[in-house]
């Protein structure tokens, strides 16, 4: 995983030297609050590069921090590199498709004693929009997958494959987040 990450950089390092105008970097802070269900705290900055108009390349480098009504913890480090395909440009608004793939390190502390621990990684893609405020700021949406192919591997345990097509579509599925554009 660190030569991935390090070759990634490094990759990402080189081209932005030739590309200086079209980087972006940014994120978004998730909390949500469920009185009968559970608090999660989501933290996930995100940088990518502009490759021409249409398309760009980019990745997401997330923590996910996770309080159960049952009194369950949970946290999850992912990683998702994707390429951007901007599919429609008006004016200021940039309407997008990412797709890409993910691995995710999951570790659950039950209430009851004991951890429980799986890694994911799979495919997906997402659509989202961006508001260009000016040259250099951007409010960007992404929503839910529309398409995501997991593979779940708890440890000592047999690896589960999940296909979601079409989740859930509504506002408070959508992460918001700002980006700065150099």
């Amino acid at each position: 995983m660190k030569k991935i990450l390090m070759t990634l950089v490094a990759v990402l390092a080189t081209v932005s030297m030739n590309a200086q105008n079209n980087m972006y970097i940014g994120g978004t802070v998730n909390y949500q609050s469920k009185t009968t269900v559970d608090n999660s705290l989501t933290i996930a900055p995100e940088f990518g590069m502009k490759l021409n108009e249409q398309w760009g390349l980019g990745a997401v480098l997330s923590y996910k921090n996770t309080k159960e009504f049952n009194g369950d913890k949970k946290n999850a480090f992912s990683f998702r590199p994707y390429a951007r395909y901007n599919a429609l440009n008006i004016g200021k608004v940039n309407v997008f498709v990412d797709g890409g793939v993910y691995f995710t390190n999951n570790k659950t502390e039950l209430a009851a004693g004991g951890d429980v621990k799986s890694n994911a990684y799979g495919v997906f893609v997402t659509p989202g929009i961006a508001y260009n405020l000016t040259d250099k700021f951007s409010i960007v949406a992404h929503a839910n997958p529309v398409f995501n192919l997991d593979f779940v591997s708890p440890d000592g345990g047999d690896t589960q494959t999940n296909l979601n097509l079409l989740q859930e579509f509504k506002v408070t599925t959508f992460s918001f987040g700002f980006y700065y554009n150099f």
